[in-house]
């Protein structure tokens, strides 16, 4: 097991298990390479591209348990060799701690 994967083994491990987490992101692919891009961003967990614009603008969402997930992911996916830019649009935060009424 690498250190990486205990790192983000631990990581996890404080996570609040009743958080929901939700960004979107706009990134500006190569446009020869716009299809190698398309389909790392929707091999990762829990993302899902919503438009995509002939000159390489994705517009996805990153779904994950904690804030740290979603950085890890993105982390990934940029430093892919086709993307020109990833910008975040928005987070948001639910917390899903079931209340007593």
């Amino acid at each position: 097991m690498s250190i990486d994967t205990l790192i983000n083994t631990a990581n996890d491990a404080f996570a609040h298990k009743d958080e929901y987490h939700i960004a979107s992101f706009v990134a500006q692919a190569m446009i020869t390479k716009l299809v190698e891009v398309k389909e790392a961003i929707t091999s990762t967990e829990g993302a899902e591209i919503h438009a995509t614009s002939p000159e390489g603008k994705i517009v996805f969402t990153l779904e994950g348990k904690s804030q740290k997930s979603i950085g890890r992911r993105i982390d990934q996916l940029k430093i892919h060799t086709g993307l020109l830019n990833l910008s975040p649009v928005y987070h948001q935060y639910i917390d899903e701690t079931p209340t007593n009424n």
